[in-house]
């Protein structure tokens, strides 16, 4: 029988904490039912030990994003937990519980609710924790998400205009409104995201003020010249007035 979950993350030039997340990921049982996939993005310095793939030059969190999703439409897993590498989290059961909540609650997308190491926490509010069970929201960030087989066959690939990874989430979010399907945020699963080590280590040949310039006018370029347009609005704003 095929794993009903396909672990995924990138790694640039981060591989103590690349191999922090597969070492958190092997205290869950589940994981042994699990494929993982780690990818080395373009890496300059010593790999992962936990490297199962390696690319030639970093094509950044939506380019890699494509990658893992090519390899994972190519197998019959039912879910893809897409994992950014600088994740923090006590559970001996965050993988069981991901999977157990996302199908009881017939997510098509799922995630933990999230807490930044920084004084600033995510500017979309329907990532906080805000101790109310499974919330249904519009879209979640890509910071930890769970997303169903059903979906991702019918994105099949992210836009090119979308390779620095912002508005990966944004698309997901407009294909799911468009199906119907529902997307839920879990306050009974949380996890702390270091956010930006590849940054604030300078482990990146670009700085940050650059691919945040790079990354939202391509995003905003891209929807803004979209059939997507009014509703990416819509998703802006539910993540930024997000209460309950």
């Amino acid at each position: 029988m095929s794993p009903v979950m396909l672990i995924a993350t990138l790694n640039h030039n981060l591989p103590i904490w690349t191999d922090n997340l597969v070492t958190q990921l092997k205290r869950d049982p589940l994981f042994a039912e699990c494929e993982l996939m780690v990818v080395d993005n373009g890496s300059v310095e010593q790999l992962a030990k936990s490297t199962t793939h390696k690319l030639a030059q970093n094509v950044y969190f939506g380019g890699g994003f494509n990658v893992v999703l090519d390899y994972f439409l190519s197998t019959d897993h039912e879910y893809l937990y897409f994992l950014n590498n600088d994740l923090v989290f006590h559970g001996p059961s965050f993988l069981t519980t991901s999977l157990r909540e996302a199908k009881e609650s017939d997510a098509a997308v799922y995630s933990p609710s999230v807490i930044n190491a920084s004084i600033d926490q995510c500017h979309w509010k329907q990532m906080w924790n805000w101790g109310n069970g499974l919330r249904e929201t519009q879209w979640v960030d890509f910071q930890c998400p769970l997303i169903r087989r059903d979906l991702l066959e019918k994105i099949q690939q992210y836009p090119d205009e979308l390779i620095y990874g912002w508005g990966l989430d944004f698309y997901t979010g407009c294909i799911t409104d468009q199906l119907g399907l529902k997307t839920i945020v879990s306050d009974n699963n949380t996890i702390t995201h270091m956010n930006s080590l590849t940054f604030k280590e300078k482990k990146i040949n670009i700085g940050v003020d650059e691919f945040c310039r790079n990354a939202e006018t391509n995003m905003n370029n891209f929807f803004l010249n979209s059939e997507y347009k009014s509703l990416y609005y819509k998703l802006r704003s539910h993540g930024e007035n997000y209460n309950i």
